[in-house]
């Protein structure tokens, strides 16, 4: 008899595991003991294979779906793989530098998610899910009024994570360019650094044009801070609904009921992901009991608690773990890199 490790399975046990994961993986086939035997070498008779397999079952780590079908992994004998037996994957120099220079080649923060989430498809074969980085409370970096006819002035608010806002405002008078610009200069000096709470403050002390200015600003601020929809980006929709898990009506539009409701994705996203690790959340794992049937892997990407986002990838349980581990750290590493560089 093999020695157990601590967490009760032993090394022959782990590695029957292994092997059904992976052959189910490949081949979305249930895996059965004389498929163990005839294609993998393990030095034990098929007798044995058969006993150990029947263990597994029996402590949960494998399922039979149907009587006289092989065996799948369960969401605890995934959880196992992915926590214990699981290789690390590293993708080929040119794979990593194709990604680094898709990124590179885009400007700011929306152009980098709309093409990390196309690169993080790519490498997964699934589909992608990444929100645009946000900072927990957006800061002003500079304001500028620039006249447009009349009392109609355009107010052009520039945050310090790199995003712009603009907005026209009806001023209560008229007002020159030169005007406006000292105005401009004058409360960007008051204002920079500042949160919407603070910003409204200002404005409560404020009287005139001035005030009028800081109202709206403190109003553009508080809509930048709110989550929004379109903050989330997706890509390999098409590769996903391919696998055959989604021949079955119920999931297939499960899945785009999911995909619809952005609200609850952005949601969902920021419940699951984590400041500090890469992590998958395995079929009944999810907090959502319509995602049963799925797993995602999530990290978080830039600076957390300033300006961050999140990365993920979602599939059916039957998921290439390690290649999803790799990429969404990858694409994650990548995307802190280029905010850095560009943020400090």
């Amino acid at each position: 008899m093999t020695a157990k490790r601590p967490d009760g399975l032993s090394p022959r046990r782990g590695h029957i595991l292994r092997i059904i994961v992976g052959d189910y993986v490949e081949n979305a086939a249930p895996v059965g003991s004389e498929h163990v035997a005839r294609n993998h070498s393990l030095g034990v008779s098929p007798a044995t294979i058969r006993n150990d397999m029947a263990a597994l079952e029996e402590d949960g780590y494998i399922a039979q779906p149907h009587t006289s079908a092989g065996r799948i992994p369960s969401d605890k004998g995934y959880r196992y793989f992915v926590e214990m037996l699981m290789e690390q994957v590293e993708f080929p120099a040119e794979v990593q530098k194709q990604v680094r220079t898709g990124l590179h080649s885009e400007g700011d923060l929306e152009d980098w998610t709309r093409v990390g989430s196309a690169m993080l498809a790519q490498l997964t074969q699934t589909m992608s899910l990444i929100t645009t980085a946000r900072a927990a409370n957006a800061k002003v970096k500079h304001l500028e009024l620039v006249l447009v006819q009349d009392t109609v002035t355009l107010m052009i608010l520039v945050l310090q994570e790199g995003r712009v806002r603009q907005q026209l405002l009806h001023l209560d008078t008229t007002m020159t360019q030169d005007e406006l610009s000292a105005l401009s200069r004058r409360v960007s000096l008051n204002a920079g650094g500042m949160q919407a709470p603070q910003i409204q403050a200002l404005a409560d002390g404020a009287t005139g044009v001035e005030g009028q200015v800081l109202r709206a600003a403190a109003k553009v601020m508080d809509a930048e801070d709110a989550p929004r929809p379109d903050d989330v980006h997706f890509g390999g929709f098409k590769s996903l609904v391919q696998e055959p898990e989604f021949g079955s009506n119920q999931r297939l539009r499960t899945l785009m009921e999911v995909v619809d409701d952005r609200e609850f994705l952005l949601g969902l996203l920021g419940r699951l992901s984590s400041p500090t690790d890469t992590k998958a959340v395995i079929g009944q794992e999810n907090p959502e009991e319509s995602l049963h049937d799925f797993s995602i892997v999530v990290a978080s990407y830039g600076k957390p608690g300033e300006l961050s986002g999140t990365i993920a990838v979602m599939g059916p349980t039957r998921m290439r773990y390690g290649n999803a581990f790799a990429a969404v750290r990858y694409v994650s590493q990548s995307m802190t890199e280029l905010m850095n560089q560009r943020f400090g």
